[in-house]
């Protein structure tokens, strides 16, 4: 693993980033995927609403976010790991956003549905986001390594816990190696929209997410 460094990024990187999020990491996440935002992602590029390019900005501008990289090569972004500030998203208006970003909004509204981490862990904690590895550099540990340097941060900042959102089988074997107790879990194809439509209508019957949190 000495080839590749984990760092904060700073505002050189965030161009790196968003090329990196939109053309490879979120083209296979799974909820971009079956809700349909991937394939808007493909079509639209970066431009694709200022609200999710604002939103990605917003949540590195926290500066909470690690980057692995390339130790030959700095400027190439091999892994990221988004972490926010946990906060209560239910007064989040998502009506001017597209229907496969409103999906994924109100699917994880469900998902976390019920759960109070923040009183349940005594204080606040942060929210891995987004933890994306390049394709071509998958299965190597920087996952891994990406998850344990965002649980240290979060022990830095004296954080009570760490959540993330667990949607494909390689997270969800990370996330119980490294103790996350799954809080909730939900098919994707068991969600629909309020007009009774189905928010991911790509999905398959082993599309499924979990909450998971590790109390710290």
């Amino acid at each position: 693993m000495d080839e590749y460094t984990i760092s904060a990024p700073n505002e050189t990187h965030y161009e790196a980033i968003g090329n990196f999020l939109f053309q490879d990491y979120l083209q296979r996440e799974r909820c971009c995927v079956t809700s349909g935002l991937s394939a808007e992602m493909a079509e639209a590029g970066l431009d694709l609403t200022s609200n999710t390019v604002d939103e990605i900005i917003g949540a590195l501008q926290e500066g909470l976010t690690l980057i692995a990289a390339d130790s030959k090569d700095p400027g190439t972004i091999v892994g990221v790991a988004i972490n926010v500030k946990a906060k209560d998203d239910t007064e989040f208006d998502s009506s001017k956003l597209s229907k496969s970003r409103q999906a994924i909004i109100k699917f994880v509204k469900q998902l976390k549905e019920g759960h109070d981490i923040t009183t349940e862990c005594g204080g606040q904690g942060f929210y891995l986001w987004m933890l994306g590895v390049r394709e071509i550099h998958c299965r190597k540990g920087i996952a891994r390594r990406l998850t344990e340097k965002s649980i240290e941060l979060a022990r830095q900042k004296n954080m009570s816990f760490i959540s993330s959102i667990a949607s494909c089988a390689e997270t969800v074997h990370l996330c119980e190696n490294m103790g996350f107790e799954t809080k909730s879990e939900m098919k994707f194809q068991d969600f629909f929209l309020d007009n009774h439509m189905p928010g991911f209508p790509h999905a398959t019957s082993l599309d499924k997410a979990r909450f998971t949190v590790k109390k710290l």
